[in-house]
């Protein structure tokens, strides 16, 4: 991938996460996330679809996703999470599982511990790397991947 494409992921990255902190918050509906994303996002046909599959996956699976999370962490329960911290971890969890193949993993990591870090901080990028590398395992134990 091109570091200029690699720059619009993380940007249509960014914009899915500002746009489901508004849903989750109640500033914006369900039905209106795809619409505000598709004129928001960067006009690259790959990014939309990829930001579209990320949209469906998190809203058709955010219960189990949640659930998933509070057993995994070990630190802290993730009710103790501020609801920004929620959705990148939530966001982070959703791609590793269901876009993570061994080819992506490398920029999945590196894309969602940059933006903790620089949303949050130094402390809560850690907890991102972790939680995503459990996830990873998790999903290729029986594969015999590696840990990303």
């Amino acid at each position: 991938m091109s570091k200029s494409r690699g720059k619009l992921f993380e940007t249509g990255r960014e914009l899915l996460l500002q746009e489901l902190l508004g849903y989750e918050l109640g500033l914006t509906s369900q039905e209106d996330l795809w619409p505000r994303l598709k004129v928001a996002l960067p006009k690259s046909d790959r990014v939309k679809r990829h930001i579209k599959r990320l949209l469906n996956a998190y809203l058709e699976n955010r219960e189990e996703i949640d659930i998933w999370i509070d057993h995994s962490l070990k630190s802290k329960s993730f009710a103790a999470y501020s609801d920004l911290e929620k959705m990148i971890m939530r966001l982070a969890v959703v791609e590793t599982r269901f876009f993570g193949d061994e080819k992506m993993m490398p920029i999945i990591v590196s894309t969602w511990v940059d933006i903790a870090r620089r949303y949050v901080d130094e402390s809560f990028a850690k907890a991102i790397h972790a939680i995503i590398g459990t996830c990873y395992e998790e999903q290729n134990a029986d594969t015999g991947s590696s840990k990303p």
